[in-house]
């Protein structure tokens, strides 16, 4: 049950901006307007809802549809048990194949988390996607869409290096939704196991407040200039994984407000100092090598040059 617990998931994207938001006979469904993501990495596809008798413990299925021109296919589609049975973890663990192994359940139905995660985007993906939950005390989908935006890749993925004990700085550079907009949060996630690390929340007076993670995390750039690069301390092994950075942006569109989540993925390495090590001594020996060269050419070169004086 640890992946269910650590799961804090995208509940914390959705105070302030909301995006869309249905309710219907005691149910209610929530997510971004726009998810927005660049070709060959990953985007969370958030999607909270409540249900009646709240506290119940629910089995039932998660269904995400993609609405296409003329019709809508079925690119992911999981059943959860509940909480306790011994086929519990189907649903958290399921990985849908489509074309590959690319959608992966990262919500929680315990905690009214129904959200998944697409891998290696590409073109095609862009689109607009709904969220459905067929449950045991009945099922639910908003009448809003969820639109998808996968742009053209602007490089590779960034991979930074840290040593253990140490500190670095997980890039996030983003270009905001066209129009007038405004940062709402920045979030870090990390994929393996998916886990919220931190969020960071702009405020009144323009600063950002960290308002859920640890203290190791420090934001470090500046959102409104399209930088939201964030500095882990006392850095550990154990955080080597691939993290997304996720920037809520609450703008205009066809003068309706609209939530849009702007993801980025970033890499990072952490190594023991025992580990460099190795490498360190290989340096010093290569260095020491090239120095002794160089002492020996330089011999050379003064008893030639003195034998032609003579």
């Amino acid at each position: 049950m640890s992946s269910l617990y650590v799961c804090l998931s995208t509940v914390l994207l959705w105070v302030s901006g909301r995006g869309y938001e249905y309710y219907y006979n005691d149910w209610t469904m929530r997510g971004p307007d726009e998810v927005i993501a660049e070709e060959g990495q990953s985007a969370v596809l958030p999607c909270r809802f409540t249900a009646p008798f709240p506290g119940r413990t629910v089995s039932g299925s998660v269904i995400w549809f993609k609405k296409d021109s003329l019709s809508r296919h079925v690119p992911f589609n999981c059943i959860y048990y509940g909480l306790g049975h011994s086929r519990s973890k189907l649903c958290e663990n399921v990985i849908q194949k489509d074309g590959g192994n690319r959608y992966r359940f990262v919500g929680n139905l315990s905690d009214n988390d129904a959200s998944i995660m697409m891998e290696g985007l590409n073109q095609m993906d862009s689109g607009y996607y709904k969220c459905h939950v067929d449950l045991d005390i009945g099922n639910f989908e908003s009448l809003e869409l969820m639109s998808l935006r996968v742009r053209a890749a602007g490089g590779n993925v960034p991979v930074v290096s840290g040593t253990e004990g140490g500190s670095v700085t997980l890039p996030c550079m983003f270009t905001p939704p066209s129009g007038i907009t405004l940062q709402l949060s920045v979030t870090w996630m990390r994929k393996e196991p998916y886990q919220h690390k931190v969020t960071f929340r702009a405020q009144s007076n323009g600063s950002w407040t960290r308002v859920n993670g640890g203290n190791r995390y420090e934001l470090v750039g500046n959102p409104k200039k399209g930088n939201a690069s964030t500095r882990i301390n006392e850095l550990s092994v154990k955080n080597s994984s691939t993290y997304l950075c996720l920037v809520e942006h609450k703008g205009w569109n066809k003068n309706k407000p609209n939530d849009y989540l702007v993801q980025n993925e970033t890499r990072l390495q952490v190594f023991q100092i025992t580990e460099l090590f190795p490498i360190a001594m290989l340096s010093i020996s290569l260095g020491l090598k090239l120095l002794a060269l160089l002492v020996m050419w330089i011999i050379l070169l003064r008893d030639k040059t003195r034998k032609e004086q003579e």
